[in-house]
């Protein structure tokens, strides 16, 4: 199992003033202790104190004793291990004696733990335990100090001749090359790094000389810039704290290079949050859990405020020579919530099974933990859903129900069909919940029944629709039995309204509704064009346009916009383009949603999903671009690469989306019906010749994952949490039912068929896909009655 070690500072050690070595030192000593607990099971690090090492070794002595609760005891014996002007690689920013410090006691003090003692530096037995071996900090510039630290300790058992120093941009390498006479000649090949990353992911000061800017960028989701100088380290120990201390950070979307990226102020906490979260989950992805070695240094405090310990506002840690000896001091230097991102992160990682990789955590984090100084400040454009209060649904609940007077009339039909709101997904609350509103008050809109209704449906003619799409035009290419086209939508407790297409496009007026997905969302996006173009008789008011993977239907009269944005899997990947997008190697970015999110930007709804293109057991996630042949990817298990992809998704909407202006819904994965097993017929058949819904009550086939409807639950979930709401048209066990309603073969077929093909018909029958008029218009109807409510709540909030 991979394990990460949680190098922690306790309140404790912030008592330590100016007293940089020994702090560093410590840390150092502590690393290698976490080292040797971590490879107790195969030969580990050699100390020459044996008795100590067992202790550690031996009945988990180490996980027993808390390294982190101690005290600093003055011991000008032992310490310092090396003298400031005998290290060849000292640093000028940190050598204090050579630039005139003359009290030398913060070179003395020792950590004592409470109930073990920490081991004595050993250079050589680190060596032997480094040889062939990479050890990188990554990191601001505290972590190069500890990295400067450990060169200091390790290079005096090294002639001078064995050992260099070398720099490349932001990387900084020591190199130990020590061959050995004892036995056969052997070298040690060690390299101790050092790489400048001060927020982790890319940012506008990744310059390891000039990075002192007005203006702190980052950009939250892109790691792979840095990560490529580490990626096959044995050693990682990572910190990331002090360029992250102000309110709010600028977040891009898009490279530095890009003209056309932006960027959006975010509250600290939460880029903060997003930039551990690409971290942990680059970690996840390319680690390997057999080799690697994984440490997160937390928060050095700083002492900037003499006030804090009883001096005067004015002072700080000048001329400072004694430690703080106030137990459990603790000042205003360092952060608690965001030491608790970095622990709730690490948590995570361990939590995630869904790729067989188990995470092990030093427990060494509850001792001196500080006292809880307030939640994350809420960003202004969230709101927060309970201030569209139950006197605001009231003051429009008699305006919008001449609209729902308008639900369809019930028919002569059999009502046999029966569908609950599918498992894993229900919960989710509504942006304005009509479950719970007035007007729906105890009525779940996708738990009801399929009615047959050969009076009121379809709503629309097939040949009808001037933008009908050649795929879904089942009766043009020769469909016979119709009657898919007259099943209504019936929910059990209330009265779906009746798609009313001029009070939509009185709503939609000025406005812009775009639909981003795959090609069932095309689907939909069709189905609605359809709807609403019967009620724009003038053909010069209406029209439609392509360019490049968005689609638009232009209103002219209402100076509206129905669009639909080719992202099947949301991210970026290799089935992006809209026309030719099949291949053997499904391939992700699943960091980078700029490239699509640009087109949607500033949408007023926007209607999501992404369901059929992770029907696969792995996807190959990039790391890098498309563009650059030094990209690599790996295989990731479908469920977590999904995970991932929906975290971007989320992150990009939670920074972006003003929830003041847009609505947002994400659209449940629609049933296909590939086998026909499922519902009793041989396995060889599917939708083939299919003319009625399935009857069987509760009836749920095989091609719906529960896993990764959860997900998406969720993730939107989360979202909530964080003052943003997506509604969740929760299609799944609707469609459940509709194995009558798909093209099958009939549809136009872009390529001609072989021989093999023409003589087995379900071999090209099209089951993913639905007819129109048919399903998708229902979905439309639940839309249209969620858009017509919400936008009345709003104008009226």
């Amino acid at each position: 199992a991979q394990q990460i070690g949680i190098v922690v500072l306790p309140g404790s050690w912030g008592s330590i003033r100016c007293s940089f070595h020994s702090l560093i030192a410590l840390l150092v000593a502590i690393l290698l202790a976490g080292a040797v607990y971590f490879s107790r099971d195969s030969a580990g690090l050699l100390y020459g104190d044996r008795t100590t090492l067992r202790k550690l070794r031996d009945d988990d002595s180490l996980s027993q004793c808390n390294l982190f609760s101690g005290k600093w005891v003055f011991d000008n014996k032992s310490y310092p291990l090396y003298k400031e002007k005998e290290c060849t690689f000292m640093s000028d920013q940190l050598a204090c004696q050579k630039f005139g410090r003359r009290d030398l006691s913060y070179q003395h003090w020792r950590w004592q733990p409470h109930h073990c003692d920490l081991p004595r530096f050993n250079a050589t037995a680190l060596l032997e335990g480094l040889r062939h071996k990479r050890l990188v900090f990554v990191g601001d510039s505290l972590n190069r100090g500890q990295w400067v630290s450990m060169v200091c300790l390790v290079e005096t058992a090294i002639p001078p001749k064995l050992k260099s120093m070398h720099t490349n941009g932001s990387l900084i390498t020591f190199k130990a090359t020590l061959r050995l006479l004892v036995g056969p000649m052997k070298e040690y090949n060690a390299s101790i790094e050092f790489y400048w990353a001060p927020l982790l992911v890319e940012s506008n000061s990744d310059d390891p000389v000039a990075h002192r800017l007005p203006d702190r960028i980052v950009r939250a989701q892109s790691i792979e810039k840095h990560a490529k100088y580490w990626t096959d380290a044995d050693v990682l120990v990572f910190n990331s704290y002090l360029w992250w201390r102000r309110p709010n950070m600028k977040v891009l979307w898009g490279s530095f290079e890009d003209s056309d990226g932006v960027y959006k102020e975010v509250e600290m906490l939460r880029s903060y949050e997003m930039a551990i979260k690409t971290w942990s989950d680059w970690l996840e992805i390319h680690i390997n859990r057999s080799r690697t070695q994984l440490f997160f240094t937390s928060m050095s405090p700083t002492h900037e405020r003499g006030e804090e310990w009883g001096d005067s506002r004015d002072q700080n840690c000048y001329n400072e020579t004694e430690p703080i000896l106030k137990e459990g001091y603790w000042g205003n230097g360092s952060d608690p919530q965001m030491m608790r991102i970095v622990e709730a992160a690490i948590d995570e990682l361990k939590t995630r099974v869904t790729v067989a990789i188990v995470y092990q955590t030093m427990d060494i984090t509850t001792t001196m933990t500080p006292p809880s100084q307030g939640g994350h400040k809420a960003r202004e454009h969230h709101c927060d859903p309970a201030e569209n209060t139950d006197k605001a649904e009231a003051a429009v609940r008699e305006q919008y129900r001449a609209t729902l007077r308008k639900a369809a009339q019930g028919g002569g039909g059999h009502a046999t069909m029966y569908a609950s709101a599918a498992k894993g997904v229900a919960k989710t609350a509504p942006l304005m919940d009509l479950t719970n509103s007035p007007l729906f008050k105890g009525c779940d809109l996708f738990s009801g029944a399929w009615v047959y209704d050969n009076g009121s449906y379809p709503i629309y003619r097939d040949k009808e629709c001037k933008f009908m799409h050649d795929d879904l035009a089942c009766e043009k290419y020769g469909r016979k039995d119709l009657n898919y086209q007259h099943w209504r939508w019936q929910p059990h407790a209330c009265s779906l309204p009746r798609f009313d297409a001029k009070a939509l496009l009185d709503r939609l007026r000025g406005k812009r509704l775009v639909f981003v997905g795959d090609s069932v969302n095309r689907n939909q996006w069709v189905s609605m064009v359809c709807l609403l173009e019967s009620a724009i008789p003038d053909p010069k008011s209406k029209f439609k346009h392509n360019n490049g993977s968005l689609y638009s239907f232009k209103a002219t009269e209402y100076n509206a916009s129905i669009d639909f944005y080719w992202a099947p899997l949301l991210v970026e990947s290799s089935a992006d383009n809209p026309s030719r997008h099949y291949s053997e190697d499904r391939i992700i970015r699943t960091d980078s949603i700029e490239k699509h999110a640009r087109h949607w930007s500033g949408a007023d709804i926007l209607v999501f999903n992404s369901y059929a293109w992770w029907r696969l057991p792995t996807l190959k996630v990039l790391n890098g671009s498309f563009d650059s042949p030094n990209s690599v990817y790996k295989e990731v298990n479908n469920l977590h690469s999904y995970e991932m992809t929906l975290r971007t998704w989320s992150d990009w909407l939670h920074a972006n989306v003003n929830c003041s202006k847009t609505q947002l819904y994400f659209v449940s994965m629609a049933a296909t019906h590939t086998k026909a097993q499922d519902w009793g017929l041989p396995s060889v058949q599917n939708c083939l010749n299919e003319t009625d819904p399935v009857t069987q009550k509760g009836y749920h086939g095989s091609s719906t994952d529960p896993k990764l409807m959860s997900i998406l639950e969720r993730e939107i979930s989360n979202l909530k949490s964080r003052g943003l709401e997506v509604q969740l048209l929760n299609i799944t066990q609707l469609t459940e039912y509709r194995k009558d309603a798909h093209p099958s073969i009939y549809r136009k077929q872009w390529r001609p068929l072989p021989k093999e093909k023409l003589s087995n018909p379900s071999s090209y029958s099209d089951c993913t896909h639905w007819c129109l008029p048919g399903v998708p218009d229902v979905w439309n109807e639940l839309l249209h009655a969620y858009i017509l409510y919400n936008s009345y709540v709003r104008d009226s909030s």
